[in-house]
């Protein structure tokens, strides 16, 4: 059974993904955190929420996120599942209210301060991410995406019909992924770990090198736990191992 006291648990997903993105992640944590108390949140211009502007600058989606977020009203601490530039919102949250997350485990993130570019978002993903952006249909969107951040082929044909069937009723608007993309690539960790962190990554990961998360550990003195095989979409790939790292 989950070890940790706290129940309240915040879920944030990154890059042009919503809360409809977590799959079969979500029944599976639910049934792990059976009394957890559960926020899924989207970001301004993802999921449920994609008709609004995406901001271009990551402190405004914590004080976008602060607003909404239940746990901040009711002044309840809480835990954050985040993923990439979910990841680096939760980062900056904890920078500037560190009183409000307990604990924050991040996964496949990267920061502009400790790895190059290259790192970040890997050449090969640019051309084969254009012709993603020109899709035409939810379909041709989720397959293109879900070719770059997954690996598991088995995994991904089960979880693809409820994430296209997502993607047709809130689809996301290529200015956004542009401005959202935008905001990630500026964005600089602090030299300090701001808080309880648990960093996870994977050696599988073909859209952000798994260097990144290796070399903000390094930065911040803090642990890894790597997944040999996963994509960067660790929660579609392989939500079970996901579950246990946060135990």
């Amino acid at each position: 059974m989950p070890t940790s006291k706290n129940e309240n648990w915040l879920l944030l997903r990154g890059l042009a993904r919503g809360q409809g993105h977590w799959g079969s992640f979500l029944p599976l944590f639910q049934k792990k955190f059976p009394h957890a108390q559960i926020e899924c949140l989207d970001l301004p211009g993802n999921g449920l929420r994609n008709k609004e502007k995406s901001p271009l600058n990551i402190r405004d989606y914590v004080q976008d996120l602060r607003a909404r977020s239940a746990f901040v009203q009711e002044k309840k601490p809480f835990n954050v599942l985040a993923l990439s530039m979910g990841a680096m919102i939760t980062v900056e949250w904890m920078h500037r209210y560190p009183h409000e997350i307990e604990k924050a485990y991040l996964v496949c993130t990267s920061s502009a301060r400790h790895s190059r570019f290259y790192q970040r978002l890997q050449p090969k993903n640019l051309l084969t991410g254009l012709p993603i952006l020109a899709a035409k249909t939810a379909a041709e969107w989720e397959t293109g995406i879900l070719s770059m951040i997954t690996n598991d082929p088995v995994q991904r044909q089960k979880e693809l019909p409820a994430l296209i069937e997502f993607s047709e009723k809130h689809p996301v608007h290529v200015q956004n992924v542009i401005r959202q993309l935008l905001a990630a690539s500026r964005y600089r960790f602090p030299r300090k770990a701001p808080g309880d962190i648990t960093l996870i990554g994977s050696y599988g990961d073909r859209f952000v090198a798994p260097e990144c998360t290796l070399q903000l550990a390094k930065a911040w003195g803090l642990e890894t736990r790597m997944n040999a095989e996963a994509g960067h979409d660790v929660p579609i790939d392989n939500p079970r191992w996901l579950i246990e790292q946060l135990l």
